[in-house]
């Protein structure tokens, strides 16, 4: 899990409209201290669906390109709560700098963009065919326990 959140740059974000119609675009990413921080403009439907509607659902999934099959890609989702970042906001702009680049950074900073802090509540990993995890947060760990079922028929 934490090579595939340390090798993707991006992760798609599902979040709920006024009217409660479901969004989903993407955003760029990095995760600190199993927390996870989108940086995104005010011109994106999910930055004032995540001030209405704190609930959200993120998704980092394995490259295509680079998966044996795109019907078991690897990937990791989340259910989440975001806040506007309020403190701290230099050290993660930093943690973006490192990850994305300072130049691109640096001409968002002049921009319309503010950092959201999505808090992990639970989430799900799939690394192949049978190879599922519920994924549990406790006193700040992942905890992963293996889906059992029924399987594939």
């Amino acid at each position: 899990m934490q090579n595939l959140l340390n090798t993707q740059k991006s992760l798609m974000i599902s979040s709920l409209s006024k009217d409660n119609q479901p969004e989903i675009s993407y955003a760029p990413f990095v995760m600190k201290d199993k927390e996870i921080y989108i940086y995104i403009s005010k011109a994106a439907n999910h930055y004032y669906n995540l001030i209405d509607n704190k609930n959200c659902s993120v998704m980092v999934i394995e490259d295509e390109s680079e998966c044996k099959t795109v019907f078991a890609r690897q990937r990791v989702s989340f259910n989440c709560e975001a806040s506007i970042l309020k403190e701290d906001v230099e050290n993660i702009f930093e943690e973006f700098e490192k990850v994305h680049g300072s130049s691109m950074m640096m001409v968002l900073k002049n921009l319309d963009f503010d950092i959201f802090k999505l808090d992990i509540k639970k989430g799900r990993l799939v690394k192949g065919f049978g190879q599922a995890f519920d994924i549990l947060v406790n006193d700040g760990e992942f905890e992963l326990n293996q889906v059992m079922g029924m399987g594939h028929k």
